[in-house]
């Protein structure tokens, strides 16, 4: 009687099976879309999981390799050098601590200038002795492909200078010290007996005391300089990370709803199979187990499809994010990936979050009791109160959460977005009701009766159109935003039309020859030094010039006159943030025994920089300060800028290295930061490309189950095109209704994100660009993208012969 039982049961579950394999192989079209959808909704979150962590690990690992165990150093005057006796006689004092340093260039035979950075290397060669040597100038690959250093035929590479001198050279992959060509300091003073002493000391840790003992033993041309930390370097990356992670939610949400409709879609005949398998006395365990075994099979295919879409994505986008580290940040970062074995279980767990959302609502009808009792399934009505509660519920939470850091904030706004989202099929019926009211033709009039009718049933696929042209709009809104702020930045350290470096007895000569010159209309000298504000290092620049005053982008405050009896100064938003500190407030800063006190007259935005700094507005040397590094002069034109630099060659002897023009440096700059945010800018257009995939799918099968209006309305004499016109208009007045919803609160995300979200994790922010170019973009775009996506399978269904 068991194994009866047990014959019995198993074949039923394997009926059922088949059953369910049927409805794949009848409906390959719309069963793939589900299957895909899933696929995508893993895919999305699970690359920009793997692409952030994999990112970090190697940021991790390039920043922890730039963390200089250097705390300060030791630096000349300007004009004067470091002789080998001032390092000696400090050594034999028992400051063990100094490591002599000689920062130079040489012009190489070709014409390509080098920039050489002489060290004690043993330590290096002693710990990576496959990457340094102290017997040849060791320069990264890198590097060396730019100079044209390539081996060929195993022959050894050397650089020949412009004396003809041939020096040998190791090329390694180390890639942490940058564009320099390091080498051993006995080898410098060997190869090029020209150079003179060294450019600075660097020292390690030291107590107070001993500190204190080495200022009082330095002679009165040297003089300690703090050095920055490196490690607040840290929020640029994040601040990518941040972005990157908010859009892969918001793409996990789309392809949810995507996956949900597609559910919904695939499984409307099921369910009718599965309630006539009841009714003809087939138990609900063994539905249920064949449920069951779908969601497995179906989470197994979503993870698998999921892995390798997300490999590919992170393979391709991991190298550009790895380049744009290094470019933006001087950081250097393999950008090769490398698979983890928690990736494969991540994927696992979000395909079975998404495939049970799906699923959910499937489970809860087959396992109802009614279903039981019926053998066709009765239609379900969309309750807009319930969404309207859902809204009110979510503003209030939004409201009232607290905005203590930044996860607060990303939650409160997301909490706005959700809330929108659950408002949407109340503002889209009251929208159709409001023009169906004030419309006087009678046809269009029934097109907003009708399409108010459907909010409901094309709830879902309009609800991931509008989230994916949300999140494609406010990502438009902060690219343009940080592409503003990041040329305000721009001319903050770049104001001038022409910059020249000088040597020590080149100053006094070009500082004549800038007097004198009529084409010049105005020149300043660049100065700063490294001081103290309570436990931060800050950088304090001189403005010695009016056109420099005027090229900071204030946030609060006002600029004042160079001449100012009092001393004032200017902060920029990281620090006032970090310290409190307000505008007219006096701050105190110090540089070892020295001080200077300023009242704070304004604070500046200074887009992406981690370092502290005060600019002093003043005309005079700043005396109260010590170890000012000259790096060179400005120049004010009205001549042009290529006129200027050969005369600057041909009367004063400035090479052309030593000259550069900041339009030049801009446009390269603009470019980097352009490929730094075509991520973001492509993730956003997947983020609608899934969404109107989604219409896609759902459009075919809500109209299908609409063929007795459809029959109705032929029989009344609507043409196919008029069928046809009929139901795209309704389609795309939703969609222009989630439009116009879409716009204000894309507006409030993207504010949020760059005036709290940003100076809550990252300490500055900037203002928000409002152009309607990101608005009309970002619609058009969602619109010519949503044509066809609706209007082929709205043709499919209106010529097939069930409408005729």
């Amino acid at each position: 009687m068991v194994s009866l039982n047990v014959k019995k049961v198993h074949s039923e579950f394997l009926l059922v099976l088949k059953a369910h394999i049927g409805e794949y192989i009848n409906k390959p079209l719309l069963n793939l879309g589900f299957i895909f959808s899933l696929a995508i909704a893993t895919s999305t979150l699970l690359s920009i999981l793997v692409l952030n962590d994999a990112s970090e690990q190697q940021y991790q690992s390039a920043n922890s390799r730039l963390k200089s165990p250097v705390a300060f150093h030791i630096v000349p005057a300007s004009g004067e050098t470091i002789s080998i006796s001032d390092y000696a006689q400090l050594r034999s004092q028992g400051f063990y601590q100094l490591n002599a340093t000689h920062v130079f260039s040489k012009t190489l035979a070709n014409g390509e200038k080098v920039a050489f950075r002489a060290i004690d290397i043993l330590p290096l060669v002693l710990t990576m002795p496959a990457s340094y040597t102290s017997k040849a100038v060791n320069i990264e690959q890198g590097y060396a492909d730019s100079l044209g250093l390539t081996i060929k035929n195993s022959v050894p590479v050397s650089l020949t200078v412009s004396n003809h001198d041939a020096i040998a050279v190791n090329i390694n992959n180390v890639a942490d010290w940058g564009n320099v060509a390091l080498l051993d300091i006995a080898l410098a003073w060997q190869l090029f007996p020209d150079i003179k002493g060294f450019s600075h000391l660097m020292v390690s840790e030291m107590s107070v005391s001993e500190i204190s003992r080495l200022k009082a033993a330095l002679p009165p041309y040297l003089s300690i300089q703090e050095t920055w930390s490196i490690t607040e370097r840290e929020g640029f990356a994040d601040a990518l990370h941040l972005n990157l992670s908010a859009l892969a939610i918001l793409g996990f949400i789309v392809s949810l709803f995507i996956a949900f409709q597609a559910a919904n879609q695939a499984w409307t005949k099921r369910r009718e199979l599965a309630t006539q398998l009841r009714l003809l006395g087939i138990e609900l365990n063994t539905i249920m187990k064949v449920m069951l075994c779908e969601a497995l099979a179906l989470t197994l295919l979503a993870s698998v499809l999921g892995m390798a879409i997300a490999f590919v994505l992170v393979s391709f986008i991991l190298p550009l994010l790895g380049l744009t580290l290094e470019q933006l940040y001087q950081l250097q970062v393999s950008g090769q990936f490398q698979w983890q074995w928690q990736y494969s279980l991540w994927a696992f767990t979000i395909s079975s979050i998404a495939v049970m959302a799906a699923l959910l609502k499937q489970f809860r009808l087959i396992g109802s009791a009614k279903i039981a009792f019926s053998a066709r399934l009765s239609q379900q009505h969309f309750s807009f109160k319930t969404t309207a509660i859902v809204a009110a519920i979510l503003l209030v939470l939004f409201v009232f959460w607290p905005e203590d850091n930044w996860h607060h904030l990303m939650f409160k706004y997301g909490l706005l977005l959700l809330a929108s989202v659950a408002i949407l099929p109340n503002l889209l019926k009251f929208f159709l009701q409001t023009l169906a009211l004030i419309s006087r033709s009678f046809r269009l009039k029934f097109i907003f009766q009708d399409a108010s009718q459907q909010v409901g049933r094309r709830y879902l696929p309009i609800a991931a159109f509008y989230l994916a042209l949300t999140a494609s709009i406010a990502a438009a809104l902060m690219v343009n935003s940080f592409q503003s702020a990041f040329v305000s930045y721009l001319n903050q350290l770049l104001n001038a039309d022409l910059f020249v470096r000088y040597n020590a007895e080149q100053k006094q000569p070009l500082s004549q020859w800038l007097q004198q010159k009529n084409g010049v209309e105005e020149y300043v000298l660049f100065a700063s030094t490294v001081a103290k504000y309570q436990e931060d290092t800050v950088e304090v620049h001189r403005l010695s010039s009016k056109n420099q005053q005027e090229s900071l982008s204030l946030k609060s405050g006002q600029l004042v006159a160079l001449n100012s009896t009092e001393r004032s100064c200017y902060i920029n938003e990281q620090l006032a943030y970090k310290r409190l500190i307000r505008v007219q407030g006096i701050i105190e800063i110090k540089q070892g025994q020295q001080s200077l006190s300023c009242r704070v007259q304004a604070i500046y935005y200074d887009y992406g920089n981690q370092a502290f700094a005060i600019k002093i507005p003043s005309k005079l040397n700043i005396d109260e300060l010590s170890a000012w590094q000259e790096t060179g002069f400005g120049l004010f034109l009205t001549l042009d800028a290529n006129v200027t630099k050969q005369a600057l060659m041909d009367d004063v002897g400035i090479d052309s290295s030593q000259m550069y023009q900041p339009e030049q440096i801009k446009k390269l700059a603009l470019a980097v930061f352009e490929q730094s945010f075509a991520l973001t800018q492509a993730i956003a257009f997947v983020l609608l490309s899934i969404a109107c995939l989604g219409l896609f799918l759902s459009a075919n099968s809500l109209e299908l189950a609409r063929k007795p209006d459809l029959h109705i309305l032929s029989s009344l004499g609507y043409s196919q095109f008029e069928l046809f016109s009929h139901m795209l208009w309704q389609w795309l007045l939703l969609a222009f209704g989630a439009i116009l919803l879409s716009w204000p609160v894309a507006t409030a995300l993207a504010n949020a994100l760059v005036s709290l979200i940003l100076p809550a994790s990252f300490g500055w922010s900037m203002p928000l660009v409002f152009e309607i170019g990101p608005f009309v973009v970002s619609s058009v775009l969602g619109i010519l993208m949503l044509i066809p996506a609706l209007a082929l399978p709205l043709y499919k269904l209106n010529v097939r012969a069930s409408l005729s």
